[in-house]
């Protein structure tokens, strides 16, 4: 692994940030504390929980979360030509069925890792010729488990839905449909359950002896456990035994402590960067999505995207454009605590505390020549366009109201 500057080989371990920590195994929040938080994060962003959603929706309701998401810039296609936003809107038109006043609301969970689109199409929208890395119609992923809402379906078959804090379309193939009902909420609030703590947790089908894996964070039913495997119950029709391989599990969710974060951060590092959790058809993580994930696995449930995870905690410190890298530094080091998430203008960053003055960070980042989970203090970026770490920070947040 290449270090970043200023970043020496034993600064790579969480047990390094832990020693200077004063106290990484107290509790950062209340278990009483963590649900109120997570039930303020739907009002913050505006999206319900899956579970409460109604029945019913109206028809306007259902468009206009559709048309949310269509993409309201000229973006390239994979010949690299140029695609309008109107010509996008009309597209939609065209792949859309009438929807019926109100739309029956169908509930159902996804049966593996999917992408979460903007748009019910394969085809690769960028913002770059034939920038394929970055296909901007990308969203985010669900996981295993995970509840869906179902709303609409395109002439191709994709289903518009409600996912845990996103909206999106998703191919129907990854999503079984329930109808709603006790079977589809007791399958999600199902206790106790087992929670992913690897990167990627090993799952195995015992129907069909099918193996795939879950996602840190993803949450399952836990109903035995041998001194090797715990047995779960799995999403595929009709409801199949699982094994989960019991070193990627842990029963429940982690404490929520820094020795939890800092050590489920750092099983990331080294993590090829993926925008919106999938980069040419291979999943993974990008910045907001790495930090989502590791408060996941201590049952803290923080926004998909960067800002929205910024307005939905509490603010401990605001840094203004007069403020000079020196009072910057000082800001961090005094009154940010270890494990805050540092804010700046399209990424966010796991604050690790600071060396000799000097503050370290992890994140996960496609820039300054790195396009992975690294550390690196707040100068990277420096001489760059954008400027250093240090000099775009907006705002240090803590997860609490």
């Amino acid at each position: 692994m290449r270090l970043a500057p200023n970043v020496r080989f034993e600064m790579l371990n969480a047990a390094f940030w832990l020693e200077r920590a004063p106290d990484p195994d107290a509790p950062l929040l209340a278990p009483e504390q963590i649900a109120a938080f997570n039930a303020n994060v739907h009002g913050v962003i505006g999206i319900p929980p899956v579970l409460d959603l109604p029945d019913w929706l109206p028809r306007d309701e259902v468009a206009r979360r559709i048309r949310a998401y269509v993409p309201n810039r000229v973006l390239y296609n994979s010949q690299g030509l140029p695609v309008e936003p109107a010509a996008l809107e009309k597209w939609l038109d065209e792949v859309m069925p009438d929807l019926p006043d109100p739309v029956r609301v169908d509930f159902g969970l996804a049966t593996q890792c999917a992408n979460v689109l903007a748009l019910p199409t394969g085809e690769i929208y960028t913002s770059r010729p034939f920038d394929y890395a970055f296909d901007r119609k990308q969203e985010t992923t669900i996981d295993v488990g995970w509840p869906v809402a179902v709303v609409a379906t395109s002439q191709d078959e994709m289903y518009f839905c409600l996912t845990p804090l996103y909206w999106g379309w998703v191919h129907r193939a990854y999503i079984v449909r329930l109808g709603g009902g006790e079977v589809f909420t007791s399958y999600v609030t199902e206790e106790p359950f087992i929670t992913t703590t690897a990167p990627w947790g090993g799952l195995a089908n015992l129907a069909t002896g099918h193996a795939f894996t879950s996602q840190m964070g993803t949450r399952l039913p836990f109903r035995e456990e041998t001194p090797d495997v715990y047995e779960t119950c799995l999403p595929i029709p009709p409801f199949a035994r699982g094994y989960a391989r019991k070193d990627d599990f842990a029963v429940g969710y982690l404490p929520l402590t820094l020795r939890s974060l800092f050590t489920q951060a750092f099983k990331l590092l080294g993590e090829p960067y993926a925008w919106g959790g999938s980069r040419m058809g291979i999943f993974g993580r990008d910045c907001s999505r790495m930090i989502r994930d590791v408060y996941a696995t201590t049952g803290v449930y923080l926004p998909r995207n960067g800002d929205q995870q910024g307005r939905a905690c509490k603010e401990v410190v605001a840094f203004t454009p007069e403020m000079n890298d020196k009072s910057r530094k000082a800001a961090l080091v005094e009154s940010v605590p270890p494990g805050a998430i540092l804010e700046l203008p399209g990424h966010v960053v796991l604050y690790l505390g600071h060396v000799h003055g000097e503050p370290y960070v992890i994140h996960d980042t496609a820039s300054s020549g790195f396009s992975e989970v690294i550390v690196s203090d707040l100068s990277l970026g420096a001489g760059s366009p954008a400027g250093s770490l240090l000099r775009r920070l907006a705002r240090a947040v803590v997860v609490g109201l």
